[in-house]
């Protein structure tokens, strides 16, 4: 098994992470999410248990890790692409959830990344991310995490 692999045995049955739990707790009306870089699915799985629509996409075949932990009505709301964030179009979304992923994205293909993320989430719509620790996007030594309301641009919250 390699460390991949690893990765989405051990994650299987985490908990989701606390900005989508923060999120669902703010009692806004389920609809339409992305979950990019799913991975096992601990955040697409909570806002499914939670009546969300979610596409998931990750650049592994992980859609079994989630399906097994479904009812029939809530893999009615689910869908999977696995795709990299290089090619990736993004579809107009109420949310959209990106946590520890986005750093996957190669460099020179980032800021059409961004542009495309920013341009999916539809005005008065939400964006939960959490990065690494990671001087490429945020500065030495800072962390940066939020849920954003998106306006005319986003706004911390």
């Amino acid at each position: 098994m390699g460390n991949i692999e690893k990765y989405y045995k051990n994650t299987e049955n985490a908990l989701p992470h606390p900005f989508v739990q923060k999120f669902i707790n703010m009692g806004i009306k389920p609809d339409f999410a992305i979950d990019l870089g799913c991975g096992a699915g601990r955040d697409t799985i909570y806002l499914l248990h939670n009546g969300w629509k979610v596409l998931a996409i990750d650049k592994e075949d992980t859609k079994e890790f989630i399906l097994k932990k479904l009812d029939n009505e809530e893999i009615k709301r689910f869908s999977f692409k696995c795709q990299s964030f290089e090619n990736i179009e993004i579809e107009k979304n109420n949310l959209l959830v990106a946590n520890f992923s986005i750093p996957f994205c190669n460099k020179d293909c980032f800021n059409d990344f961004w542009k495309k993320i920013t341009n999916s989430i539809l005005k008065e719509r939400l964006f939960c991310w959490k990065f690494f620790r990671i001087k490429r996007f945020v500065g030495k030594y800072k962390k940066a995490n939020g849920i954003f309301i998106k306006e005319t641009s986003f706004r911390f919250i």
